[in-house]
């Protein structure tokens, strides 16, 4: 048992680049809940699905950013070997950063609309582009998706969905990239994938907006 769970660990370590302390207690668990942790990883963060390397990449490392994960590192490295860009990197990066400015345009626009004659999304869609380039819009989209993601934050989550249904991108694509939350938000993701999982994305934004039922990303 003992060299099973070594063993484990050992691949754990080979994948990851690291070890953190969690995966050291599932290891007391034994070698069955290590691999089980493993086949998540694998699955989530390593295997090509919808999304092309250099896009899950690019969403990995904006993810990483947003919950200041610095033991990801090696995100980075596979970007690069895989042929992304720095710049494409540094963008990835600035989106992340770019997300956490919508608090404070959001408490800025509720006190002092009569004096800044804007709202909310054009104030923080002139932060998204001036900070994404080179990356595409639609990408731009899917990291700023799970950047707010993380932090479950309901208002600009919803914006990114509707931005990237009205763009086109598949459901698929969508719930890949919701996926990668799973490791930092583990059972809490339920709350945020919910309206990919009952498919009707494509049909609540078809509505009128008034007429829309409420979609958000936090637990009851």
């Amino acid at each position: 048992m003992a060299d099973a769970g070594e063993d484990a660990l050992a691949q754990l370590r080979a994948e990851h680049g690291y070890l953190l302390s969690c995966h050291e207690v599932l290891g007391r668990l034994g070698p069955a809940v290590l691999d089980a942790y493993g086949d998540l990883y694998r699955t989530c963060s390593l295997s090509q699905r919808f999304l092309d390397q250099r896009q899950r990449e690019l969403v990995l490392v904006g993810l990483l950013t947003a919950c200041q994960g610095a033991t990801g590192s090696q995100h980075l490295t596979r970007a690069r070997a895989a042929g992304v860009r720095k710049q494409e990197l540094a963008a990835a990066v600035t989106l992340a950063g770019v997300a956490d400015a919508w608090p404070a345009l959001a408490f800025a626009v509720q006190h002092w609309q009569s004096f800044l004659d804007s709202d909310v999304e054009r104030l923080y869609l002139a932060l998204v582009e001036a900070g994404r380039r080179p990356i595409e819009p639609e990408l731009a989209d899917l990291i700023l998706l799970v950047a707010h993601g993380a932090h479950r934050r309901d208002a600009p989550f919803v914006y990114h969905l509707q931005r990237a249904i009205e763009a086109g991108l598949p459901e698929t694509h969508l719930a890949e990239a919701v996926s990668y939350l799973l490791l930092p938000l583990g059972s809490n993701l339920a709350a945020v994938a919910q309206p990919i999982r009952d498919g009707f994305l494509a049909a609540h934004f078809a509505l009128p907006v008034d007429e829309r039922p409420a979609l958000v990303c936090t637990e009851a």
